[in-house]
């Protein structure tokens, strides 16, 4: 039995094509996997990435694989050793499937960052096939049944929560009262400033471009920025030492992947701040000269994260279910799996575009 799926290639091809429904008993997750019917699938920057922009630093496949991994789906059959859920159940994906369990990170229930393995080896949309199709398969250990108050469309935005709670909470321990600076105002950027202002923490600021202000920045600020700035319009520096009294925030989240951010956020944290370098990541990285004289005196702890563990998940679920973080106003577009190049060029280019989610 065959569908239509979105295929990315080891040379880095994107194409739609027929590709054979999985079958339980049939999989590396045997005995306990589940097949899902994908009612939504979003696309993250990691995606188009892998399409017509700069590939450079993109890591591919090492074999032709379906792509996509913000998934919403609901069960439809078990393998036999499967008790945690039944078809019918709506369900949300991890996307770390793959870990040894006896290395140092894993010891420590890091299994995102397991020593044994690359980043992508430990995906299952890069191993084993994601979510730009009708079906596909999953360990049950890595599937979260759906509230009921989260909706099919903006539950494809569980997973970049998850991440927001992976970064601010369990790497960068931001705490209540803290005020915070968040440099980019994409679906990532506002679903970090809602999971600090669900905690607690504040002010928080949120800075973008000019391209930003139609959408973007008002959105943040309607979901509880403090105060947005456009930073082609007013000096970062200058509005951040003002707001602070020339004291510096405690916490910066960079997450645009270009290189001036960097440095700011060195420059508007305060002495003994925490700066999180999240942006860029999905493409291998950026190279950015650091002034280490900065990190040095002002005692500063520069952190990096990547993916989730299974913490963030449950916490992310329940902010969301909650309603302490806001999802469906950021998934502001949708197509069908027949439209993918259309889908991923509003996504890659349109400004007034958070998350496009596609109907497989």
């Amino acid at each position: 039995m065959m569908m239509k799926g979105l295929v990315s290639h080891p040379n880095g091809d994107l194409t739609l094509s027929e590709v054979p429904v999985p079958k339980i008993g049939k999989n590396v997750y045997t005995p306990r996997d589940v097949l899902l019917e994908v009612r939504y699938c979003g696309v993250c920057g990691s995606d188009i990435h892998r399409w017509k922009a700069d590939k450079t630093g993109v890591k591919f496949p090492p074999r032709k694989v379906v792509s996509g991994h913000e998934i919403v789906g609901v069960v439809r059959e078990v393998g036999p050793k499967v008790t945690r859920v039944k078809p019918g159940d709506r369900v949300v994906c991890e996307i770390v499937t793959f870990y040894c369990g006896h290395c140092p990170a894993c010891r420590e229930g890091r299994y995102n960052i397991c020593n044994t393995l690359s980043p992508m080896e430990g995906r299952a949309h890069f191993m084993t096939g994601g979510g730009f199709a009708k079906y596909t398969v999953w360990p049950e250990q890595q599937l979260h049944k759906l509230p009921d108050s989260v909706g099919d469309l903006e539950g494809v935005l569980m997973e970049p929560t998850a991440g927001s709670v992976h970064s601010i909470i369990t790497r960068m321990g931001v705490k209540a009262g803290q005020s915070v600076a968040i440099l980019g105002p994409g679906a990532r950027g506002i679903l970090m400033m809602q999971v600090c202002r669900a905690i607690g923490a504040g002010p928080i600021y949120v800075s973008g471009l000019d391209r930003d202000v139609p959408v973007r920045l008002p959105m943040a600020k309607m979901l509880g920025a403090d105060e947005v700035i456009n930073v082609e319009k007013q000096d970062l520096r200058a509005r951040i030492g003002k707001l602070t009294k020339g004291v510096g925030v405690d916490v910066v989240l960079e997450n645009t992947g270009s290189v001036e951010p960097i440095d700011e956020s060195l420059d508007i944290v305060r002495k003994g701040g925490k700066v999180l370098w999240a942006g860029g990541g999905i493409r291998g990285g950026i190279i950015a000269p650091v002034d280490t004289y900065k990190i040095i005196v002002k005692e500063i702890d520069v952190i990096g994260e990547i993916s989730q563990v299974p913490y963030d998940w449950h916490t992310a679920i329940f902010l969301a279910a909650t309603h302490r973080v806001h999802l469906k106003p950021l998934v502001t577009h949708q197509y069908g799996l027949d439209r993918w190049e259309e889908a991923f060029d509003l996504a890659a280019t349109s400004n007034e575009c958070l998350r496009v989610a596609i109907r497989p």
